[in-house]
C-alpha cells in the first residue's frame, strides 16, 4: 500500500490521522491513474483485487502531463491542492477498508468547486452509518487556512447549509438504491448530524513538532464541529520540510509515468 497511517488521539479536541509514505512509486502510479480518470479502478486495487490498468488516450495523458507542468505561483498551488486531494482519495479508501464506502470520485480538475471529499460508509441494510465531508488544504499557513476557511464551511454544513448539496451529492452514490428506500435515507440518515464525520486534511509546520504543538493548530474545531465524541472531529496531516518542492518532485515522477501509459 502507498501509505501508512499513525493514529494520535487529541482528547478531546480531535482525532489525528498521519499520513506517512511508505512506497511513493506505488502512490506515483495510482495518482497517475486518477489524473486519467480511472478511479474504479484504483479502488479495486487498494481493495486486494487484481486488475490490469484501463487504456488511456495519447490526449488524455498529454492534458494530464500539461496539468502537472504549471506556469504561475496560482497554478502550482492549483495542482498541489488538486494532487493533496488525490492522496486523501487514496487514503480514505485504505483507511475504510474492509467496510461498504462509496466516495465520490476525485475532482477531474484543479481547483474545482464542491467538496474537496465526499464518502459514506453503509450497514448491512444499506443505511448510512457514516457520512464523511473532507477540506483539504495543502499550505504553507495551516493555522490560518484552518481557522478562516475551514472551520467557517464545516460550520455551514453542521447549520444545514449544504444540506441540498448532500443531498444530491450521495443520491448519485446510491444510484443503485431504489426511490422509496433512498427517501428513508434521506430523512433518517443524511440529516442526522451525529452521523457527520469532517475531516480537515492538512499540511502543517515543522513548528507543530509535538502532538500537544499539533493540537493547537486544531484549537476551534469543537466550536464548528459540537459535541464530546472526537471521532466527529478527524484529521489527517500530510509533514514534509517543504510541501512545495515535495510536489515538484513528485509530479515530475508522475509525469514520466504517465509516459508509459501510452497506448
Amino acid at each position: 500500500m502507498p501509505f501508512n497511517h499513525s493514529k494520535i488521539d487529541h482528547t478531546p479536541l480531535v482525532h489525528e490521522t498521519e499520513l506517512i509514505i511508505n512506497d511513493l512509486q506505488k502512490l506515483v502510479e495510482q495518482v497517475g491513474l486518477l489524473l486519467l480518470g480511472h478511479h474504479r479502478h484504483i479502488a479495486a486495487v487498494l481493495a486486494a483485487k487484481k486488475r490490469t490498468a484501463p487504456p488511456s488516450t495519447d490526449v488524455m495523458i498529454d492534458r494530464a502531463q500539461k496539468q502537472l507542468c504549471p506556469n504561475t505561483d496560482t497554478e502550482v498551488w492549483k495542482r498541489d491542492g488538486w494532487l493533496f486531494q488525490m492522496m486523501t482519495w487514496i487514503s480514505v479508501r485504505m483507511e475504510y477498508s474492509g467496510v461498504t464506502l462509496i466516495s465520490q470520485a476525485p475532482h477531474t480538475n484543479m481547483a474545482q468547486h464542491g467538496i474537496d471529499g465526499l464518502a459514506i460508509v453503509l450497514t448491512a441494510t444499506k443505511r448510512i452509518e457514516a457520512l464523511i465531508i473532507a477540506e483539504d488544504k495543502y499550505t504553507e499557513n495551516p493555522r490560518p487556512t484552518l481557522k478562516d476557511q475551514v472551520w467557517p464551511e464545516f460550520k455551514l454544513f453542521e447549520k444545514g447549509e449544504f444540506d441540498s448539496q448532500l443531498v444530491t451529492q450521495i443520491s448519485m452514490l446510491l444510484g443503485d438504491v431504489d426511490d422509496e428506500d433512498l427517501e428513508t435515507i434521506i430523512k433518517n440518515d443524511i440529516y442526522k448530524k451525529e452521523n457527520r464525520v469532517y475531516r480537515a486534511g492538512i499540511t502543517p509546520l515543522s513548528t507543530h513538532s509535538t502532538p500537544k504543538k499539533t493540537k493547537r493548530l486544531f484549537n476551534g474545531y469543537d466550536d464548528c464541529v459540537s459535541g464530546a465524541n472526537q471521532i466527529r472531529r478527524q484529521a489527517l496531516t500530510f509533514r514534509q520540510a517543504d510541501i512545495r518542492q515535495w510536489m515538484v518532485n513528485f509530479s515530475s515522477l508522475i509525469f514520466n509515468f504517465l509516459e508509459t501509459q501510452r497506448p
